[in-house]
């Protein structure tokens, strides 16, 4: 059955912009996917467009109630394990098949997806087997996010690499997103589409320097007494790009 795409979240509203919608395809293909199939998607691409708040949108329980971890720089499959006891909220005891036991079990009674974010964190090591461990014995979905080098880091791992079912890279901020989010961090501000070109522009499509620049310009409305910012408004926009050295 085809899951309605929601957006709501603990902190107010996700905005349903292109990668919530791709991550509510992935979701909904994971979840639904015939009996003996791989239930491993990779969900990816450069940092800022957006994948984490697919990933929140993914967690929710107004999306698809996913079990959300967050790998770290010194993750090994102990702490992973015992990270995703705590999301389950299940108390880690034992040594690491204990914890795994305890683990597949929530995972195969729940049917609830395991969302990994920063998972680049653990691709170049045998953390990374933890979660193959946990696929294999539940046959969970699991919800793989990192950058964009992710799909050449997993090919080096053949076993891995054949669980995974769907590969997709996170979409750059459009237009439309652009539209979305102005409605969401920006409520009742009007800006010329020449200057939503210019962030557009200045951001490099890129979500996260789209949503600073939004708060930029709002910022500047505020401090001009104004709900309107005209295409040739004095708004210094973000571009993420570090200042050179002066006289340079």
């Amino acid at each position: 059955m085809t899951k309605k795409m929601a957006t709501a979240s603990s902190g107010g509203v996700i905005a349903p912009t292109s990668n919530i919608g791709l991550v509510h395809t992935v979701m909904e293909s994971l979840t639904s996917r015939a009996a003996g199939l791989p239930g491993i998607a990779a969900f990816y691409g450069r940092s800022g467009l957006g994948k984490s708040f697919g990933a929140a949108y993914a967690s929710h329980p107004a999306g698809f109630n996913g079990i959300y971890v967050s790998c770290r720089s010194f993750e090994t499959k102990k702490s992973l394990a015992e990270q995703v006891c705590k999301a389950i909220g299940i108390t880690p005891k034992g040594n690491i098949p204990a914890i795994v036991d305890a683990v597949v079990e929530v995972l195969s009674i729940s049917n609830r997806p395991l969302i990994v974010d920063e998972v680049d964190h653990i691709v170049e090591g045998r953390t990374l087997e933890l979660l193959r461990d946990l696929h294999d014995a539940s046959s969970a979905a699991i919800l793989l996010i990192g950058e964009e080098h992710l799909p050449a880091k997993l090919k080096r791992h053949e076993r891995f690499d054949n669980r995974v079912l769907i590969w997709q890279p996170a979409a750059k901020c459009s237009s439309k997103d652009l539209d979305m989010l102005l409605a969401q961090y920006a409520p009742g501000i009007e800006v010329h589409v020449d200057l939503k070109k210019r962030v557009l522009a200045e951001s490099a499509d890129v979500t996260r320097r789209v949503v600073v620049n939004i708060e930029n310009i709002k910022r500047w409305c505020d401090q001009n007494g104004t709900k309107q910012a005209p295409a040739d408004c004095k708004v210094d926009l973000y571009t993420g790009r570090a200042p050179g050295r002066a006289g340079l």
